[in-house]
C-alpha cells in the first residue's frame, strides 16, 4: 500500500514523541506517590507513624515498580511501531524507485529506436549514462540522509532514557535516605513530628531535583526538530541535482539529435 510521505514522516513523527513521551513519564509519577502517601499525624504519632515507615516506603516501592512496568510495555510497543512505520517507508521508496527504472527502460529503448546514425546512438548512450548516474546520485544522497535522520532520532531516544534512568536512580537514592533516616530518627527516639517533617523536606528536595534532571531533558528535545530540518534540505538538493542533471543531459541530447 503506497502513503504520501508527508504522511508518513508525521506518523513517525508522532511515534517518536510518544516514545519519548513514555519514556519521561516518569517524571509526574514517582513524587506524586510518596507525598500522596505520607501519612498526616495520628492521635498517637511517636507509635503510629513510625511504625508505617517501613510500610510506607514498601508501598511506595511498589506502586512505582508497577507503574514503571506498564511504561516500559508502552515505550517497546511505540518503538515496535516506529520500527514498522520505517519498513514500510523504506518499502514504499524501493517501489517507487523499482517502477521508475522501469519507465527509464521504456524510454531508453525507444529513444534507442529513433537513432539511426552513429553520432545519435552516441548521443543517446550518453543520455542514458548521464542520467543513470544523476539517478545514483539522488538514491545515494537520499539514503544517506534518511540514515542519517534515524541514527539520530535513535541515539536521541537513547540519549533521553539514559538521561531519564538516571535521574530516576538519582531520586530513589535520596529518596531511600530519606526514609533510612526516618526509621534511624524513629529508633533514637527522635519526636515523630520532627521525623515526619524532616522526611517530608528530604522527599521535597529529591522531587525538585528530580523535576530540575527532567527539565533538563526536555530542552534538549529541539536536537530533533533541527535533525528534521536537515534532513529535509538533504533530500531536496538531492531532488534538485538531480533534476538539473536531468535537464542538462536532455538539452544535451535534444542539441545532438538536431532538435530544437
Amino acid at each position: 500500500m503506497k502513503m504520501n510521505s508527508s504522511i508518513m514522516n508525521t506518523r513517525v513523527q508522532k511515534v517518536f514523541s510518544g516514545l519519548l513521551a513514555a519514556i519521561s513519564t516518569f517524571t509526574f509519577l514517582a513524587p506524586s506517590f510518596v507525598f500522596a502517601q505520607t501519612p498526616t499525624p495520628p492521635a498517637n504519632p511517636a507509635k503510629a507513624f513510625c511504625a508505617r515507615v517501613s510500610e510506607l516506603q514498601s508501598n511506595v516501592d511498589q506502586k512505582i515498580t508497577d507503574r514503571a512496568a506498564k511504561l516500559q510495555t508502552r515505550q517497546s510497543e511505540r518503538q515496535d511501531k516506529l520500527a514498522e512505520l520505517r519498513k514500510n517507508r523504506t518499502d514504499q521508496r524501493a517501489e517507487q524507485r523499482t517502477n521508475r527504472d522501469e519507465n527509464r527502460k521504456e524510454h531508453y529503448a525507444k529513444l534507442e529506436a529513433r537513432a539511426t546514425t552513429d553520432a545519435q546512438k552516441q548521443a543517446v548512450g550518453a543520455f542514458q549514462s548521464a542520467v543513470e548516474t544523476a539517478v545514483a546520485g539522488r538514491k545515494s544522497a537520499t539514503d544517506a540522509a534518511v540514515q542519517a535522520f534515524r541514527q539520530s532520532v535513535d541515539q536521541a531516544i537513547a540519549n533521553r532514557k539514559s538521561a531519564v534512568d538516571t535521574a530516576i536512580a538519582v531520586f530513589t537514592t535520596s529518596r531511600n535516605a530519606a526514609f533510612e533516616k526516618a526509621k534511624t530518627d524513629c529508633a533514637a527516639g527522635v519526636d515523630a513530628k520532627t521525623v515526619r517533617t524532616t522526611l517530608q523536606s528530604g522527599l521535597r528536595a529529591a522531587r525538585e531535583k528530580f523535576k530540575s534532571d527532567i527539565q533538563a531533558v526536555e530542552r534538549a528535545k529541539d536536537t530533533v526538530k533541527t535533525n528534521v530540518e536537515t534532513r529535509k534540505q538533504a533530500v531536496e538538493k538531492a531532488k534538485n541535482d538531480f533534476t538539473a542533471a536531468v535537464e542538462k543531459a536532455r538539452t544535451d541530447l535534444k542539441k545532438a539529435l538536431g532538435q530544437s
